[in-house]
C-alpha cells in the first residue's frame, strides 16, 4: 500500500495544477470550485475563533487561505504540497509572507507536522484532496485527527472538509474519540451551498462544517 501511496504522490507531484475562474484541478480532477466558499469561509471563521496560530492544511485555491487572513491572528502557518499551488500560494501572500504573518511549509503534512511543536497551535483548518484516490470519502482526514490533537493547545478548535452532506457520520465520531477527543466536544453545523450542475464531486445543498474542540 505504500508504494501506491508514493506512486500517486509522485504522479499528484508531477501533475500540472490548472487554475480557472472558477475551479481548480489536478491530474484530472477536479479538486476544488468556486461553490465552496461559503464552507471555505465558515471553516476560517471556526478556525480562527480562538485567534493566536492557525494551521491551514491544504491551500487549494487560495479561498480559505484569504478568508483567514482576514481575521486578527498572531501566525498563519499553511502546509501544501504542489508546486503550482505552492507558487501560487507565493505570488498571492508575498506581502503577509514577507511580513512574517504567514509561513508557509512545503511537504505532505505527514512529513511536516511532526516538526510542529506539542499545544502549539489554536485552530487547524484541514482541507486536502485525497492523493490516494483508493481512499474513498473523507477517510483520508482521519489519520489526521490524532496529529491535531498532539498540536492543538487545550481549548484550541479543528475543522475539516467533511465530504458529508447532512450529518457528521459515526465513522468521523468513533476516529476523533480515539485521537482522543472528547464526544462532548464535537459539534457540527450545515453550510447551505448551491453546486453547478457541472459539478462532477458534490450534488447536494449543504456541506457538513466540523467543529472539534480539544
Amino acid at each position: 500500500m505504500s508504494e501506491l501511496v508514493e506512486s500517486s504522490k509522485q504522479r499528484w507531484g508531477n501533475s500540472p495544477a490548472t487554475y480557472a475562474a472558477n475551479s481548480l484541478r489536478i491530474a484530472g480532477f477536479d479538486v476544488m470550485e468556486e461553490w465552496e466558499r461559503p464552507c471555505m469561509d465558515r471553516m476560517a471563521a471556526i478556525a480562527a475563533s480562538r485567534g493566536g496560530v492557525v494551521l491551514e492544511v491544504g491551500y487549494g485555491m487560495g479561498i480559505a487561505a484569504a478568508a483567514l487572513q482576514g481575521h486578527d491572528l498572531d501566525l498563519h502557518v499553511v502546509i501544501e504540497a504542489h508546486p503550482d499551488v505552492l507558487a501560487r500560494c507565493l505570488a498571492t501572500h508575498r506581502a503577509a509572507l514577507t511580513a512574517g504573518s504567514m509561513h508557509l511549509l512545503t511537504g505532505y503534512w505527514q512529513d511536516v507536522t511532526p516538526m510542529l511543536a506539542s499545544s502549539s497551535i489554536d485552530g487547524i483548518l484541514f482541507d486536502t484532496f485525497p492523493v490516494a484516490h483508493h481512499e474513498g470519502g473523507n477517510s483520508h482526514t482521519f489519520p489526521f485527527f490524532e496529529e491535531a490533537y498532539r498540536l492543538l493547545k487545550p481549548g484550541g478548535v479543528l475543522t475539516y472538509f467533511s465530504s458529508q452532506p447532512t450529518t457528521l457520520g459515526a465513522p468521523d465520531l468513533e476516529r476523533l474519540e480515539q485521537a482522543g477527543f472528547a464526544p462532548g466536544n464535537v459539534d457540527f453545523e450545515l453550510c447551505a451551498v448551491s453546486p453547478p450542475e457541472s459539478c462532477t464531486y458534490w450534488r447536494a445543498s449543504s456541506i457538513v462544517v466540523p467543529t472539534v474542540v480539544k
